[in-house]
């Protein structure tokens, strides 16, 4: 596996964390759990009051859920800010079901509450903050509070001497973990972290070294080790970035690497920890960390380590600091502002201001899945939109979600600091399919193309197909996609009598509810009569400098069809025989495995200037790859590279010429829907273009390629520095694809010697037939 540590989004000032908390789930269960296919949680928040700033740290407790943070008061569901106002200051307790204030629990502390823990019995709140008083009562920066009175404690007086930003009880409820900015706890040194009874406050023996802010502390459900997270540098005076894992009785052994980045211009910490997929061969389990970073593309992934081993697990990349982590049902959901997620398989490429702050992982593999609801950024001090980072702080009863943050709206909704996410599939439709394209030139057959919707967390959707005239669907097309990774999806009526006239619509659902019908398709004619096989001619029609069927059944030459006599080598993991996209063909297509499949031109030639590339090809990967392209070296990676077609993780295309400077065009949809499709390339006096499917999709002015002599590529070569995202060199190539080679079958290359014209590429499209 990948264990690169990128670099990350420009972290704002130092924020408080909240209290990370220990989650159990079943091992077994969780091992091959993706994120979930059926929704663990809604995407939309059910009805619940909000407060008037920043929401930190939130626990539930007997159908109850205390809330505390920067707020100084409190409002209904809907109120717009400053009406129907309650002061609460930095604590409020809430109903769990209908996320009601509970009026009887008012304490009035001095300062906000930026952690909070109930004890394993439930009998016990304990807060943390910056506050000194209780009311009237001393204490400073810690408290504890009965859950089912509200009183203060009495008993329970710890003093840390600086603010406490994370609080953990341990299992078995004797003690309680303590962390924050404090450099003394209860009148003894302990830098930044320490332990405390959980009856009588004493302090406790457990002491780890560190130079730095502790944000984070879980433990270990056998309580043999601790987590501990922050914006520490060293651990005993060795360097060891924002995390160690250490054990129980003094903190002083680690057993975690240095894994979080700490390098010049990059510097990234730890804002919070979770612990699940625990099991009788696991009891410590597995370590969930999400990560903040300092500097412009530094890592601030989320990431997951063995707690046993510190061995790490997996590690997402996606830019954007991640505050908050929690585990529903087998699923680990993340609070971020992601905004970079392409070196993920089926994540998505830098977006300017559509931030992904909510999304679901899996707990195997930290792959995202659909659960894709949001919030907007916010403002940590004042509560204004865009000046904070949105969510800050996840929690659950085992069932429901409660998020909190700075955000000020809840999936464009006015909802300020705090929202519940409740159990249950999303009643909101998916989206409204768009107008779809319909053709028909096969004998008593109708093509309908549209391009597939998403619904906020549901990933496989169900489109059905209406006729003009026909009460019920004619017919259905399933398909997966994301907000990010919309795929075109194609649907043939056929038996239609020649002659006869139709419209179409489609009208897609999520298995709970569906989106109204798409606007009717133009009026199509059906056509009576079949096409001759044609592709072949047009092909040679527009005199390629080469043309590749890639058809051969033995042998290591793929024989150039133009009378050029330009063959191609394949190289080892290509394999013959697969299917070829032309309907009714005899010919077979070249599958390619995805590590070093291969095929290469036999002689080298001068790179031309003007040309065009056509491509057939079928993939379901999830890490891209090069289809065409033009290097400088024979077999080897190239390191001249250009005038090629290659594929992102999530299925989106690109084609890109240098020529000083990177120049690309990017395909809005994704073809890695294991279909067929066609791409054409072209570069010429009026610029670059591509098309897929006889579509133009994107166009760029550049009319320029670098000028060498090499070798055109089939499936593999050197894509390094083919960085589409604004971060540049520094992001260490989050866009680029995460295999070079590609995976799946390609059929039909063809190169051409001038760029052919729209109406050219269509009619190539048009004399396919293809076969799906």
């Amino acid at each position: 596996m990948r264990t690169r540590i990128l670099s990350g989004f420009t972290a704002l000032a130092l924020a408080a964390g909240a209290a990370a908390n220990i989650q159990i789930v079943d091992a077994q269960a969780a091992a091959g759990a993706a994120a979930a296919a059926t929704p663990a949680l809604s995407a939309t928040a059910s009805s619940s009051w909000q407060t008037n700033n920043t929401v930190w740290a939130i626990v539930p407790v007997h159908g109850m859920v205390f809330v505390g943070g920067s707020f100084t008061s409190v409002r209904p569901p809907g109120a717009p800010a400053g009406t129907g106002e309650v002061a609460r200051s930095y604590l409020a307790e809430f109903n769990l079901s209908t996320g009601a204030l509970v009026t009887t629990f008012d304490p009035v502390l001095d300062g906000q509450v930026t952690a909070l823990a109930v004890s394993p019995d439930g009998s016990t709140l304990y807060a943390g903050g910056s506050f000194t008083h209780v009311g009237s009562a001393y204490r400073g920066y810690l408290a504890a509070f009965s859950t089912g009175t509200g009183a203060l404690s009495k008993t329970w007086t710890p003093q840390a001497g600086a603010p406490v930003l994370a609080l953990a009880p341990s299992p078995d409820g004797s003690d309680v973990y303590v962390g924050g900015r404090f450099a003394v706890l209860d009148g003894t040194s302990r830098s930044y972290a320490g332990e405390v009874s959980s009856s009588t406050g004493a302090l406790q023996a457990w002491a780890p070294p560190l130079n730095g802010v502790v944000t984070s502390v879980a433990i270990a459900p056998n309580e043999s080790r601790v987590l501990v997270g922050g914006y520490f540098t060293q651990f005993k005076g060795v360097a060891q970035q924002g995390v160690v894992d250490v054990d129980a009785t003094a903190g002083t052994t680690n057993n975690l690497k240095s894994i979080e980045p700490n390098y010049s211009g990059c510097s990234a910490t730890v804002k919070d920890i979770v612990i699940g997929r625990v099991s009788a061969q696991n009891p410590a389990g597995i370590a969930y960390i999400a990560s903040e970073g300092t500097g412009g593309g530094c890592f601030d992934g989320d990431w997951a380590a063995n707690v046993a081993t510190g061995v790490l697990a997996w590690q997402n990349d996606c830019l954007g600091a991640t505050q908050s982590l929690v585990i529903i049902h087998n699923v680990l959901y993340k609070g971020s502002h992601a905004h970079d997620c392409a070196f993920e398989p089926g994540g998505f490429p830098q977006v300017a201001t559509d931030d992904h702050h909510l999304l679901d992982q899996s707990l195997a593999t930290g792959t995202l899945g659909h659960w894709n609801p949001n919030t907007d950024m916010g403002n940590s001090s004042t509560g204004t939109v865009n000046g904070g980072l949105g969510p800050r702080v996840m929690a659950t009863d085992g069932t429901n979600m409660f998020l909190g943050g700075d955000f000020t709206t809840v999936n464009g909704r006015p909802q300020q600091g705090f929202a519940i996410f409740p159990a249950g599939p999303d009643m909101t439709p998916p989206g409204v399919p768009g107008q779809p394209t319909v053709t028909s030139t096969q004998a008593g057959i109708d093509t309908v193309t549209f391009s597939a919707v998403s619904d906020p967390d549901v990933g496989t959707l169900t489109y059905d197909i209406y006729r003009g005239g026909v009460t019920a669907p004619i017919g259905t097309v399933t398909a997966t996609s994301w907000p990010w990774s919309l795929p075109i999806l194609h649907f043939q009526d056929t038996g239609r009598r020649p002659g006869s006239q139709h419209r179409y619509w489609v009208k897609a659902s999520n298995g709970t509810t569906s989106s109204v019908k798409s606007p009717a398709s133009a009026l199509v004619t059906v056509s009576g009569t079949n096409p001759p096989r044609s592709y072949l001619r047009a092909v040679l029609r527009n005199r390629p400098s080469f043309y590749w069927p890639l058809n051969q059944k033995s042998g290591r030459t793929a024989t150039d069809a133009s009378p050029n006599h330009f063959n191609g080598i394949y190289e080892s993991g290509t394999s013959k025989g697969g299917a070829a996209p032309i309907t009714g063909a005899k010919a077979t297509a070249i599958n390619f495995n995805g590590q070093s499949g291969l095929v290469r031109s036999s002689r080298m030639v001068r790179g031309p200037n003007t040309f065009s590339i056509e491509v057939w090809f079928k993939t379901r990967t999830n890490e891209g790859g090069l289809l065409v392209g033009f290097g400088n070296r024979w077999k080897r990676s190239s390191t001249l590279y250009d005038r090629h077609i290659y594929m992102m993780n999530d299925g989106q295309l690109v084609f890109g010429v240098y020529a000083g400077t990177v120049q690309t065009i990017e395909s809005s949809n994704v073809y890695n829907d294991g279909r067929w499709h066609c791409a054409v390339a072209t570069l010429g006096p009026s610029g670059m273009a591509l098309y897929v499917d006889g579509r133009r999709v994107g166009t760029n002015s550049s009319h320029t390629a670098q000028a060498y002599h090499g070798y055109w590529r089939v499936g593999g070569d050197n894509l390094k520095g083919w960085n589409l995202d604004p971060w540049g060199s520094s992001s260490q190539g989050l866009t680029e694809p995460g295999s070079y080679f590609f995976k799946g079958t390609m059929a039909d290359v063809a190169v051409y010697p001038g760029a052919l014209t729209a109406g050219k590429v269509a009619a190539h499209y048009a004399a396919s037939e293809v076969r799906n």
